[in-house]
């Protein structure tokens, strides 16, 4: 069942349950994905304008667009940005720019 609110910044202040979402569609793709939320829905500094930041490390990246046609399918109207990427891209680029207090793992 698709999760729908009536606005952006009601998806936005319900980040943790449309991450929840996705971990649920990615781990039907990759049991060992971890999923993360990273970005200004972490930090508090939102506005009706934002995206939820979803980082995805999978070592299945082969399945990247199927995992995205899947999220996008299910909510469509959400305001998510995905990173789908494997750990060796997160651990030599992503960590540079990402703080460890501005994200969390679900």
């Amino acid at each position: 069942m698709s999760i729908q609110f009536k606005s952006n910044l009601d998806y936005l202040k319900n980040y943790l349950n449309i991450a929840r979402k996705i971990k649920e569609i990615v781990k039907s793709f990759d049991p060992n994905a971890k999923v993360y939320v990273f970005g200004s829905v972490v930090r508090g500094n939102y506005t009706a304008i934002s995206d939820i930041d979803i980082l995805i490390i999978t070592s299945k990246i082969e399945q990247k667009y199927d995992m995205m046609v899947a999220i996008y399918k299910e909510l469509i109207y959400a305001p998510i940005e995905l990173h789908i990427i494997t750990k060796e891209l997160y651990e030599n680029w992503y960590r540079r720019f990402i703080k460890p207090e501005e994200i969390i793992e679900i």
